[in-house]
């Protein structure tokens, strides 16, 4: 494949790409990061010349295409709010070429930027501590004092090393001269992290060649740095245990905690997991309480304790705070940076960086006017055309408006608002628009446009109070050419390459060499609610399963039966009623076999219409899998999560259906292929610890309901089922060829019961379960004894009860002996339930969990 030279004056006309005329021209209304004048810049023309000349728009489309797919198949999300409260979660978005910053831009930036996290972290501690910046004037108190972001409760608090801020970001603009603007600092809870990761990743795949032979800087090294100066903060040092905080699924960026926290190797928890004793914070695990030394938190301040901050704070956890300012565990960041993120104090930050760090800043923030001081808003109000509208800080609700651009409104909107920010302003502050730089994106249509873009980076500290720069970052792009930067608005994103002058040795996020001492630390602890998600993920996948089985068999009994039986007809429908697949059985008005085909098939698919019902039946089954399924990312394998996509993907109901009348054997039949493969990664592809077993509880536990509800609808019908309704109950045991094999004979009554109740090898026969049941309860965690007791009182090790036995079952059988056995199966029905509920008492719900301390860590 014939590639251009490496020619710094390459022209965008040497390649065949249809670019765009602006682009080839150039405009001095902004900075390209492209071109200058039709020429590529250096970084760019070294990148370009090790693309194909030729079938270049056909090459870059196909690698779109295979960016978008690894993306849906690895089920990477952002959370969009809009009209729904929990939001909706749509792909993430990332282009295919990447932003290429060079070395001498990356010098200034790289500088600037650990200095500035040096300025922010001295200007929290001073705050929270002697408070020279007030006192001198350097700051308005009113800026801080009546900033919601300032937290009272952290006043005197004194981290070790006086570390506040362990990661800061900041989000840069660069102006039409070529210049980088700070616009914005982030220290609560700054997301990009894993994004940017996933980001590279990608994207360095795509491009092997340039990512290796253009120098580009890794990003292992970074996340090591992060996690190794939290540690270093705690007393325990290397053996420390650290954690991510998430808010939960339903946060925006809920996908990057899952991917950090597997990425860092820690354990991804909510506050619902943790609690506090003796101002020390413990995780609730299966195994009782483990000690938590460190907590990465992706909540903000006034969500973390319900106790001090939010009193209806359901994210937080009581007591947080105490153990926070007692030193029983490191916070990062520390609570109280909200007021840092105040726009209003971009306009005090040269006079604070000559202060704390007798140093000019090296990146200038973007000028600004706090509106709370009187020349301040005289000045900028006169000019508000060519200003940005901003508030000061969240209203009480967290909050924050949007920015308003002077030079869209018009002349009654602009009286309306500056006689807003007269009434009030204090709460408003004004910023110099910036036009933004523009970055190539691939449009996937064979052309490239150029969009404005705003670059995150991060900085972490050392703990000794030097801050490291990721050398990369993550790049947002305008939704339009002409667009707010804003993922929330349709945005999308670029990986951040930052070259070096020479090549760059591998880097990796693994420790050099385990110690045996260490093994055991490092073994990942099952909390309470993952272990209750895995219980709920297996007894929702048996469950869609029998579904999935019972649906099947109805489609054939349906379709292919001319006439069925009232006796098979009535257990059919008492069945899928059960599964909540139609309507409940009602022996005094029996529906026609069109009429439950009908029943069935309304109930089948999700539901697209604003005015439609929620999921119910298997659609509804499917949701709760795929529900329970998103609290347990970290723990998931992205095979096991590409099936739950894939398979919820099939029965969302296409416009077709309303006009179908039978059941569709061919999505039923993919269902069924996803969930046997959801199957075979619960039972051979996950590690065998407590979490696995909870998982195997709830599948058993649901294997028992479903094979008890089915012999027991079976042996209550009047005259007792005929073939057709023996051949179901040995379909949803998934057994017919079992049974076709062993007896070579029409389906019976004994040869039934034998191979749904006493057979010992076939996994849906009761015996069978039984006995997996026995052991799995007997390798659960803890004090197994209540569970024990109650579970003995059915299984009898594996004996059947008094007076039942497979040769009393020889029909025609007494009626007591049919009263027995029904009575035997409501028993084994109740107790799978009693079971399911001391076992969720016993280890999900932790209120009165017990000071059980997990020691030797």
């Amino acid at each position: 494949m014939t590639a251009l030279s490496a020619n710094p004056n390459t022209t965008l006309a040497n390649v065949e790409v249809p670019w765009q005329q602006s682009i080839l021209q150039g405009t001095s209304a902004y900075y390209s990061e492209l071109a200058v004048k039709g020429v590529l810049r250096p970084a760019w023309a070294d990148f370009v010349s090790r693309l194909p000349t030729t079938g270049l728009s056909d090459h870059l489309d196909s690698k779109l295409n295979a960016l978008a797919k690894q993306i849906r198949d690895n089920g990477i999300t952002y959370n969009v709010y809009a009209d729904h409260a929990q939001g909706t979660s749509r792909p993430w978005s990332l282009d295919l070429l990447p932003f290429i910053i060079d070395q001498a831009d990356w010098a200034v930036l790289q500088t600037g930027i650990a200095q500035r996290a040096r300025l922010l972290n001295a200007m929290m501690a001073d705050v929270y501590g002697k408070r020279e910046l007030l006192s001198k004037g350097l700051l308005p108190a009113d800026l801080v004092y009546g900033h919601s972001g300032y937290l009272p409760q952290m006043q005197g608090t004194e981290p070790p090393n006086k570390v506040w801020l362990h990661m800061v970001a900041f989000d840069l603009g660069r102006s039409p001269d070529g210049k980088w603007w700070v616009i914005t600092h982030r220290m609560q809870a700054p997301s990009g992290l894993g994004y940017a990761l996933e980001n590279r990743l990608s994207i360095s795949r795509s491009f092997t060649r340039g990512f290796r032979e253009m120098h580009i800087q890794h990003l292992a090294g970074f996340y090591r740095d992060y996690i190794d100066g939290i540690r270093r903060l705690s007393p325990k040092g290397d053996s420390a245990r650290i954690a991510l905080l998430t808010p939960g699924p339903y946060n925006e960026t809920y996908f990057e905690h899952t991917y950090l926290a597997r990425y860092l190797g820690i354990s991804l928890v909510e506050g619902s997991d943790l609690t506090v004793r003796n101002n020390n914070v413990f995780l609730k695990t299966v195994n009782g309480l483990e000690p938590i030394d460190g907590l990465i938190r992706r909540t903000d301040d006034q969500w973390l304790d319900p106790l001090e901050l939010r009193e209806d704070s359901q994210l937080g956890v009581p007591g947080l705070l105490q153990a926070i300012r007692t030193g029983g565990v490191v916070m990062a960041n520390m609570p109280g940076s909200g007021w840092l993120e105040s726009p209003a104090i971009h306009g005090f930050m040269p006079g604070l960086g000559e202060h704390f760090l007798q140093e000019d800043l090296l990146l200038p923030s973007v000028p600004s006017w706090w509106c709370g001081e009187s020349p301040a808003w005289a000045q900028a109000s006169e000019r508000l055309n060519n200003l940005v509208i901003k508030s000061t800080g969240p209203n009480r609700r967290g909050r924050t408006m949007d920015s308003i651009m002077g030079s869209e409104l018009d002349e009654i909107e602009k009286r309306a608002w500056l006689s807003k920010i007269s009434q009030r302003p204090s709460q408003y502050t004004l910023q110099e628009l910036i036009p933004l730089s523009r970055v190539p994106i691939w449009t996937g249509a064979g052309g490239i446009e150029e969009r404005a873009m705003m670059l995150r980076l991060f900085a972490v500290t050392d703990g000794q109070g030097n801050y490291t720069v990721m050398p990369g970052g993550l790049t947002r792009v305008a939704g339009d050419q002409h667009g707010i930067v804003s993922m929330q608005k349709g945005g999308t994103s670029l990986d951040t390459w930052v070259r070096s002058g020479e090549p760059v040795e591998r880097t990796t996020n693994l420790k050099e060499k385990l110690q045996a001492k260490d093994l055991q630390a490092l073994r990942r602890p099952v909390s309470s609610r993952a272990a209750e998600h895995l219980f709920w993920l297996g007894r929702y996948t048996e469950r869609a399963s029998f579904s999935l089985r019972l649906l099947l068999r109805a489609q054939l009994l349906l379709n292919e039966e001319e006439y069925l039986d009232t006796t098979t007809l009535g257990l059919l429908h008492e069945l899928c009623g059960k599964q909540g697949l139609s309507t409940e059985f009602d022996p005094a008005e029996p529906l026609t076999q069109d009429e439950l085909e009908a029943n069935i098939l309304e109930r089948l698919w999700y539901k697209t219409g604003l005015d439609e019902p929620a999921a119910v039946g298997l659609a509804g089954q499917l949701n709760g899998l795929a529900n329970v399924a998103g609290q347990l990312r970290e723990r998931l394998s992205s095979g096991h999560w590409r099936l739950l996509n894939d398979c919820a993907k099939v029965l969302i109901e296409p416009e077709w259906v309303r006009f179908q009348r039978s059941l569709p054997t061919t999505s039923l039949e993919q269902v069924q292929l996803y969930l046997l493969a959801m199957h075979g990664e619960q039972s051979d592809h996950m590690t065998r610890d407590n979490g696995w077993r909870f998982l195997q509880l709830g599948r058993q536990l649901e294997r028992l309901c479903g094979a008890c509800d089915c012999l027991l609808s079976l042996t209550s019908m009047p005259g007792r089922a005929g073939e057709h309704g023996l051949a179901l109950a040995i379909a949803l045991a998934d057994s017919t060829i079992t049974y076709r094999s062993r007896y070579q004979h029409r389906f019976e009554w004994l040869p039934t019961l034998d191979l749904l109740i006493f057979d010992e090898d076939a996994p849906y026969a009761i015996r069978r379960i039984l006995y997996k049941l026995d052991i799995v309860i007997d390798r659960l965690p803890g004090d197994t004894s209540q569970i024990r007791q109650l579970f003995d009182s059915v299984y009898r090790n594996g004996d059947m009860p008094d007076g039942l036995s497979l040769e009393g079952l020889q029909p025609p059988f007494p009626a007591d002996t049919g009263r027995k056995l029904r009575a035997w199966l409501q028993d084994l029905l109740d107790t799978a339930y009693k079971v399911s509920d001391l076992v969720g008492a016993q280890y999900f719900r932790l209120a009165e969990l017990p000071d059980q301390v997990i020691q030797g860590r």
